[in-house]
């Protein structure tokens, strides 16, 4: 019985870490994504910093601190579903 039990336990801690680890894959695949696109607005000598992430009904949204070249500080939000995205300022209002 205490066989039993410890292969369930490992079983259920595997299971665990590998959920946790598509998790992370998507966010930071979601933040290249984002990142490439800033880049492709603003010009490859922006600094980039990611600050959060949110999960929400099939909506990634990764909050993002963006310094253009010679331009002061924004946060900028990015959502990613499975077939769009789109870069809003904090208020969520799309930038052209």
């Amino acid at each position: 019985m205490d066989k039993v039990k410890s292969v369930l336990i490992s079983g259920l801690v595997v299971l665990g870490m590998g959920v946790e680890a598509n998790a992370s894959t998507s966010v930071s695949a979601a933040y290249g994504q984002c990142k490439a696109e800033v880049l492709e607005k603003f010009g490859g000598d922006t600094r980039i910093t990611m600050k959060g992430s949110k999960k929400y009904s099939g909506t990634l949204t990764v909050k993002l601190s963006v310094v253009p070249d010679g331009a002061s500080r924004q946060r900028l939000l990015c959502k990613v579903t499975d077939d769009a995205l789109v870069l809003t300022d904090k208020e969520g209002k799309p930038l052209s």
